[in-house]
Parts: C-alpha cells; structure tokens; sequence
C-alpha cells in the first residue's frame, strides 16, 4: 500500500454490516405487522363471539342475572362461605 492509498476495506465492512441491520429491521417491521394483524383478526373475531346477538341479548342477560343476585356487605373476614351457606339455609 502507498502513502495516499486509502484503506477502504473497514468501510466495506461497516457498509456491509448495515446493510445486514438494515435487511434485519425490515424483517422485524415486517414480522410486527403481520402480528399486528393477527391480533386484531382475533380481536375481531373475540368481540363477535362474545357478542353474537348484539347488545340486546346481552343487556336482557345482564339483567336477568342482576335479578337473581343479592349483595352482601359489612362482611367480616372471618366469614366463610360454608358459614354463610348454613345462615342462609
């Protein structure tokens, strides 16, 4: 090698490397979309089946359960359910 002769193999090197970096971030962008559909696919498809006869159906079950229910408050920690079971019977 000469006196002004440049050493460009370090700089095809890092060259190379961040095409590679590159080729690898277009890869992972590629890979969170595709994921990123997927999740709303399934998203999509969760909602229709806990919705499948739209919200009156699920307001009419909604009230039918609060009609059944009772609350309970002022509990102590102590209380058990089988307590609560033999009070109740």
């Amino acid at each position: 090698m000469e006196e002004g002769d440049v050493d460009m193999t370090g700089a095809d090197a890092n060259e190379a490397e961040l095409d590679d970096m590159k080729k690898r971030l277009k890869e992972i962008e590629d890979e969170a979309a595709a994921l990123r559909d997927m999740q709303a696919k399934v998203e999509k498809e969760m909602g229709s089946v806990q919705d499948p006869g739209g919200s009156g159906a699920s307001q009419a079950s909604r009230e039918e359960v609060d009609s059944r229910s009772i609350f309970v408050g002022n509990v102590r920690l102590l209380f058990t359910a089988s307590f609560s079971y033999l009070l109740i019977r």
